[in-house]
């Protein structure tokens, strides 16, 4: 993940776009905040509505992920469990 922390925002976005999985998506304040999986990393993508534009890229922390627990779906996980 060095690597891509250092890309520009451009470069991330591009790179998430055509090799990142999305998880979820979330509204957060004036922004859509898309999680993505990278790299078995959880990358998050700010999208400000307002002026219409990413304006930011970002290794989410354990923390962050407490927003998207309402969107993700576990229940074929628990179902093949058993």
């Amino acid at each position: 993940m060095k690597g891509f922390d250092h890309l520009d925002l451009d470069s991330k976005s591009i790179v998430l776009h055509f090799n990142g999985q999305v998880i979820a998506s979330v509204r957060y304040y004036n922004y859509r905040v898309t999680l993505y999986l990278y790299e078995n990393t959880f990358i998050e993508e700010y999208y400000d509505t307002e002026i219409k534009e990413i304006s930011r890229i970002c290794t989410a922390e354990t923390s962050d992920l407490n927003k998207y627990l309402k969107q993700i779906d576990v229940s074929d996980l628990l179902s093949s469990a058993c």
